[in-house]
């Protein structure tokens, strides 16, 4: 796919630069490609040739600095002044590029972005053939900024589509244009040979264009309302049943009101200075009432109110998706913990319909694999809480990580430290964590829904009476005193296909446990069994450390693992050699040997004999 991409050279990335007026607070390239916009800047321009006139070069500091100097200035004065930088770029294979120059990518198509209300300027070179529809999209999207863009010269030379006219008249109104040939043919990474126009356009909300005209409007007198808010005002004139179009049909509300209440709370804090200071500030400053506090930026103060209130916004509505049921539903409390912990990374993004589709479309795409790590951190989890819960067996083969096969006892399995209040309602942590099971559970056993699960049966049933009581898949039973849970599976197969998952995915087991011979089956089906000569076996060798003393303990949590694993390797080898057992693939069986009936000798001199001395 072509995407237009055509990076800027340092002369024209100077031209752009050149012509903000304002303080940059945050800077955006909604067509970002690598960063050459930022890259340049942030380099002071240093690409460009001896003797190349630089736009905003001061002429009476020749003398006074030389060129080397001059491009450190402006690296300087460029990260000292970019505070924040932001970019959209469709092509990913550049974002890593752009995260390299502290930008934050707020999404992939610059034309489904729909605010950049945060933004001060707008920095682009958007692709030639759609010049005009991006500078109109930025202009549309920004709240109070500057924008400068790198376009075809045709689109303003030739302004016969709706689109062209508009930004023509938008530059008449607004801002300036200047034409430039030979732009991409120097210092670029791909050269073409086309004019270009520099345009830039000054966005200031309406509300500013008179502030003086807004203070006279204001009556003389009491202007406070007697009368209540109208409730219709605030009420939501439809409600759409999707819950992503809901929660952005309110942040859009949100926005719009955080918008409004800026640009009057800092009318009203510009109007309140200028009444000076209440009698009891004027006593402790020691002033008159002629003093008056320094005056106010309306507009940069509105600007900071709003960009502050826009974000917050932003994170709060992306909560709601991150925390829907939409997610919590279907990942572990593990998983979901992990997916809070790149919240920063998910705030980032433009709050849009497109980019929650996108980031929900993309988890669905990787359940799969956070299923695997929802399956693998529950194994782990109850091994972890009690070495009664595990069994050892012959691993399939044999890696550095995973050397010794385990798995979970089929009967009952143990859960230490597991409290409820005194009414025998569940505290929070073990209650997510009997939700995991259900998600686990259910996804071995093919439930996508709601089932009566662990959660929904110590919420019906008082467990602190220390009675067995049923789910889906356990019985189980809670002991308060001592804070262990019992689980009881009502089947083998209930807990084995948990350990066959594991299994396979570590290579403890075969992926076709057809391929395993008998002995191999034997000695994994009869784990139990055999676990405590393995452990009789691994204690007759010399233990220098706890782990080696505790290798139940050492195995499932990590620690000296490496020695522990080869030494009971080793045991588990020992004993099945004893009991005459040799664990291994199914060996093929012969091919059936034909017999040939005899034939009579032939006489010498035949040809047969002949044929075969000549062999």
């Amino acid at each position: 796919m072509d995407f237009q991409y055509y990076p800027t050279g340092a002369y024209t990335t100077a031209l752009l630069w050149h012509q903000f007026q304002r303080p940059i607070v945050h800077v955006c390239d909604p067509s970002a490609g690598k960063g050459a916009l930022f890259r340049h800047a942030e380099n002071g321009f240093e690409e460009l040739p001896e003797g190349t006139e630089v736009p905003w070069f001061d002429p009476s500091l020749e003398e006074r600095f030389d060129r080397r100097r001059w491009s450190y200035d402006q690296r300087d004065k460029y990260k000292s002044s970019s505070r924040k930088k932001s970019a959209v770029e469709i092509d990913i294979k550049h974002h890593a590029s752009l995260r390299e120059l502290g930008v934050t990518v707020l999404g992939h198509d610059f034309l489904e972005v729909q605010s950049l209300a945060s933004v001060t300027q707008v920095i682009m070179n958007p692709p030639f053939n759609q010049g005009a529809e991006h500078v109109l999209h930025a202009w549309d999207l920004v709240y109070d900024a500057e924008i400068s863009a790198c376009i075809n010269a045709q689109t303003i030379k030739n302004p016969y589509t709706r689109e062209r006219k508009r930004l023509v008249e938008l530059i008449e109104k607004h801002g300036r244009v200047s034409f430039h040939q030979d732009q991409f043919v120097d210092d670029v990474e791909r050269k073409t040979d086309v004019e270009v126009a520099i345009v830039y356009l000054n966005k200031v909300p309406e509300a500013f264009a008179d502030v003086d005209n807004i203070l006279k409007r204001l009556k003389v007198g009491d202007n406070l309302s007697r009368h209540e808010f109208d409730p219709h005002i605030c009420k939501t004139l439809a409600l759409p049943a999707n819950f992503i179009e809901n929660t952005y049909y309110h942040f859009s509300a949100a926005i719009e009101a955080a918008r409004q209440s800026s640009e009057f709370e800092a009318i009203f804090e510009h109007a309140s200075d200028k009444l000076g200071v209440t009698l009891d500030e004027m006593q402790s400053k020691g002033v008159g009432s002629d003093f008056r506090p320094d005056p106010i930026d309306i507009r940069k103060k509105a600007m900071e109110l709003f960009s502050k209130r826009y974000e917050d916004l932003k994170r709060k509505a992306w909560a709601q998706i991150i925390r829907s049921t939409l997610l919590t539903d279907k990942l572990s409390n593990h998983a979901r913990r992990k997916l809070e912990a790149d919240a920063e990374t998910i705030y980032a993004l433009e709050f849009s319909i497109s980019n929650v589709h996108g980031f929900l479309a993309g988890m669905i795409q990787s359940m799969g694999s956070i299923y695997t790590d929802m399956v693998l951190g529950l194994f782990d989890t109850i091994i972890e809480r009690s070495s009664d819960n595990v069994v050892f067996y012959k691993s399939w083969k044999s890696n550095q990580k995973h050397k010794v096969g385990m798995r979970i006892r089929k009967k009952r399995f143990i859960i230490p430290r597991f409290n409820t209040w005194s009414s025998g309602a569940l505290q929070y942590e073990c209650e997510q964590f009997l939700g995991d099971i259900d998600k686990v559970f259910g996804y071995l056993n093919g439930i996508s829904g709601d089932y009566f699960g662990l959660r929904q049966s110590f919420r019906k049933n008082n467990v602190n009476t220390s009675e067995r009581f049923t789910s889906e898949f356990f019985e189980y039973r809670y002991y308060k005193g001592s804070g262990t849970l019992h689980f009881f599976p009502k089947s083998d197969e209930v807990v084995d296909r948990l350990n066959r998952f594991v299994g396979r995915i570590r290579q403890w087991l075969p992926q076709d446990m057809g391929d395993a011979n008998e002995h191999f089956k034997k000695q994994y089906e009869q784990a139990e069994k055999y676990s405590d000569d393995y452990l009789k076996a691994f204690s007759r060798g010399k233990s220098h450390s706890y782990y080696e003393r505790n290798p139940v303990y050492a195995l499932t949590s990590g620690r000296d693992s490496e020695n522990v694993a080869e030494r009971m390797e080793k045991a588990i080898d020992d004993v099945l050699a004893q009991a005459g057992m040799e664990c291994g693939p199914i060996l093929q069986a012969p091919a059936e040997v034909q017999t040939v009936a005899a034939l009579p000798a032939p006489a010498m001199g035949q040809a047969e004999q002949l044929d075969l001395l000549a062999a």
